[in-house]
């Protein structure tokens, strides 16, 4: 919550931002937020090793836990004085595993504009300030709704428009919110039946993957099966119109 704290003291103050890619921003929040995350945690367990969003050189890589951070999530967002954003970050037992499903011991998804704060622990269920979470009970597709993001790739881009085409006249509507962790996140709280996009990072869904599978939900890969750490994309959903449903619809032919 001191990220949070923290990109609310630099809302409103002049902002430094560049490009790290095609389409892909980032801004002096963002390094600031992950040094201060990062600092915390080295404080406390000197052992452990990152896997974070932006470059930090001298950062470990392994260790027994491995702590995936996303500073800010929605960084576009952020810079242009839209509220949707988030600090996500999950705790994966360690070595980050080559090929599997990853063992993520704990997620804390945080909205420093709503105060929300979402957490999860293997086995002890999905929680939003203080009150357990469930994700929504809808069974109808009809009645869903459903959520995407834009890759910053053209093609990517092209292949979801292809998506949503196929998806958009059998639910409720369509949303996009901007950031992966804090969309997935409404998913774990039922405020959304599904989520998809096709290219993601570990930073953008580990913390949400276990927060949606404590809070009774389903993440899979582009292909329906288990998300795994190098997964590109993945589909989320409440397990009883979305991943499933979502999935054999964008597959059909």
């Amino acid at each position: 919550m001191q990220a949070g704290e923290l990109l609310r003291k630099k809302w409103q103050e002049p902002r430094q931002i560049s490009e790290k890619g095609f389409r892909d921003l980032v801004t002096d929040a963002d390094h600031a937020s992950q040094a201060l995350i990062v600092g915390i945690i080295q404080s406390h367990f000197s052992e452990h090793g990152f896997l974070v969003e932006e470059v930090a050189a001298g950062l470990p890589a392994s260790g027994p836990v491995i702590w995936i951070i996303d500073p800010v999530d929605g960084t576009t967002n952020y810079s242009r004085h839209m509220p949707n954003f988030c600090v996500s970050i999950a705790a994966m037992k360690g070595p980050s595993p080559e090929n599997g499903v990853p063992e993520i011991l704990v997620g804390v998804i945080y909205d420093p504009m709503q105060d929300e704060l979402f957490q999860t622990t293997a086995e002890h269920g999905a929680y939003l300030n203080g009150t357990r979470i469930h994700v929504s009970s809808t069974g109808d597709l009809g009645r869903a709704i459903i959520a995407v993001d834009w890759s910053h790739d053209p093609e990517q881009r092209q292949r979801t428009l292809d998506m949503i085409q196929k998806v958009a006249h059998h639910v409720q509507t369509l949303r996009a919110v901007g950031s992966a962790a804090l969309t997935m996140a409404w998913v774990a709280a039922g405020r959304l039946e599904g989520y998809f996009n096709l290219n993601l990072k570990p930073w953008d869904v580990a913390a949400a993957h276990l927060l949606i599978t404590e809070a009774g939900g389903a993440l899979v890969n582009l292909h329906g099966r288990p998300w795994q750490l190098e997964d590109a994309g993945c589909f989320a959903g409440n397990g009883r119109v979305a991943p499933d449903h979502i999935v054999k619809l964008t597959l059909a032919q």
